[in-house]
């Protein structure tokens, strides 16, 4: 319901002031988060739900001690990397007010949304010059409004008519305001720094609509098929009507398989496809290699998936799953530059593969899941925003098929509990990654990495015995294992990631 467009931070679900470690040390951010569910019924037919939910996020951006300083500004040719000070702020809100009726085989729902979100990067003027050749103060803001209606109506026992429609518009402010060196005939740096603004704005409409016919053929083989209209009015005007089919399958008690097809028609992100004015950064620190960039595109894909579950003793179930996508188009955004914010770009084809296992176990007190999946995400020729990329990266797309920095061949997750009748209730889980994408043109990936959680809560019946007080103490990372999700390598990637320490929380929760 609600998205950020800034960089990416972890944040717990308290208000909040942490102070990193390592090569993150003396940087501090602080984080208010709350979240809101209003529901009441008006008659036996209807009922009224409310959602809403806000973050507000300030942190300094980590430093990278002991760099070399590689431009002169205002007179300064030496400056500690230790000590710059670079400040981001992200808001992000959503509400959405939804009227749910249901009656005589009709099920509808309608809903009115809206989202805000906004992130500002301050630069630190003189360091960013000194080491980047640029100092950025980045503004982005985006205001959305819309309506979505979901209806179902059962024609008979073996149809179920889906219907609905959805239109939005989104007001996108982009603003980027660089403090620029100027170079001269040679191409080296003059250190006489000046302004240039970059600024626009936009009121984009989506509109979509779907009709949809469950048909259920014998009580085994369930069929679901329709057709899906998309209009996007952005930096863009496109459209697509996309067919969808997808079937389910029970020969037997325990066996469940599943197959289905659907086009998929993608727009981009509002805010992350404001054009840029390449004409003010010519004969600068902040010209590109690439002195063009073709705005960006929805993406268009065909989605494949296939895949079966079984259920091999009472409270046993596994299953595999496999799914294959060629997009057109395809669409991806990275950090390029120091400010973080994201920006989005279109590969002409991209193909996304991969199959999962998965197994869960459940019975009265122990639950247990686990799952491993392997994907492949590959893409080819960057057909938008290309002054993002060096020349050679870009040549170099352009005749290969890369890696999509977010994909790492592996990944996997595993976990358990255990729940006595005194309400108390152990567990524990571990992640796995083999490692996302890194170097040039993503030829290259980070070290595997895992996590161990470990989690302990208990209900107490202080007041009631139905609706218990639950408190609840979980210890994130608990072997405070260091892992890097980004080394600043790559595709889109700027600046290094990495994994929480070792973390420790307390909740409470009352049922009422």
């Amino acid at each position: 319901a609600y998205r950020s467009f800034g960089g990416e931070v972890e944040a717990s679900s308290t208000p909040t002031i942490c102070r990193l470690s390592d090569s993150r040390r003396h940087q501090l951010w602080a984080i208010a988060q709350g979240f809101a569910y209003l529901s009441t019924v008006v008659d036996p037919t209807t009922r009224i739900v409310y959602m809403g939910g806000v973050s507000n996020s300030r942190f300094q951006i980590p430093n990278n001690p002991g760099q070399a300083p590689q431009f002169t500004a205002f007179g300064a040719s030496d400056f500690n990397s230790a000590n710059l000070n670079e400040n981001q702020r992200e808001f992000n809100s959503f509400n959405v007010l939804a009227l749910q009726y249901s009656s005589n085989g009709l099920d509808l729902q309608t809903s009115y949304f809206n989202r805000y979100s906004s992130v500002h990067f301050v630069p630190d003027v003189v360091g960013d010059l000194v080491f980047n050749g640029v100092a950025s103060d980045v503004y982005r803001r985006s205001l959305t409004h819309g309506v979505q209606t979901d209806a179902a109506y059962r024609l008979s026992d073996a149809h179920t008519l889906h219907a609905g429609f959805t239109v939005s518009a989104e007001n996108a402010l982009v603003s980027n305001g660089s403090v620029l060196l100027p170079v001269d005939s040679t191409g080296a740096p003059v250190d006489a720094p000046f302004n240039v603004l970059d600024q626009s704005s936009k009121t984009g409409f989506l509109f979509g609509t779907y009709i949809a016919d469950e048909w259920k053929v014998t009580n085994q083989l369930t069929v679901n098929y329709g057709l899906r209209f998309d209009q996007m009015m952005q930096y863009t005007n496109a459209n697509q009507l996309s067919p969808r089919i997808s079937m389910t399958y029970t020969p037997r008690d325990g066996t469940v398989f599943h197959a289905g097809y659907a086009r998929y028609f993608t727009p981009p992100q509002l805010v992350l496809a404001a054009p840029t004015n390449l004409g003010l950064v010519q004969n600068t620190t902040q010209q590109p290699e690439v002195n063009f960039a073709d705005p960006v595109r929805p993406e268009r894909s065909h989605y494949f998936d296939v895949g079966v579950t079984q259920k091999l003793l009472p409270g046993l179930e596994v299953g595999v799953d496999g799914y294959y996508k060629m997009a057109r188009d395809l669409l991806d955004d990275g950090q390029f530059g120091a400010a973080y914010v994201l920006t989005a770009f279109n590969y002409e084809k991209g193909d996304n593969y991969g199959v999962e296992l998965s197994a869960k176990y459940t019975d009265t007190h122990f639950r247990a899941y686990a799952n491993i999946a392997y994907a492949r995400q590959i893409a080819t020729n960057v057909v938008s925003n290309q002054f993002l990329f060096g020349a050679d990266e870009l040549a170099y797309i352009a005749s290969h098929y890369v890696y999509t920095d977010h994909s790492q061949w592996v990944s996997g997750s595993a976990g358990a509990s255990y729940k006595w009748d005194s309400g108390t209730r152990v567990s524990m889980d571990v992640l796995y990654g083999s490692g996302l994408r890194s170097g040039f043109a993503n030829t290259a990936s980070l070290p595997w990495y895992s996590q161990v959680n470990f989690g302990v809560s208990h209900e107490f019946k202080w007041f009631s015995d139905v609706k218990p007080t639950t408190l609840r103490f979980d210890i994130v990372n608990v072997f405070d294992t260091i892992y890097g999700i980004r080394d600043g390598s790559g595709i889109g990637v700027f600046a290094p990631q990495f994994g929480p320490r070792r973390g420790f929380f307390f909740g409470i929760s009352q049922k009422l």
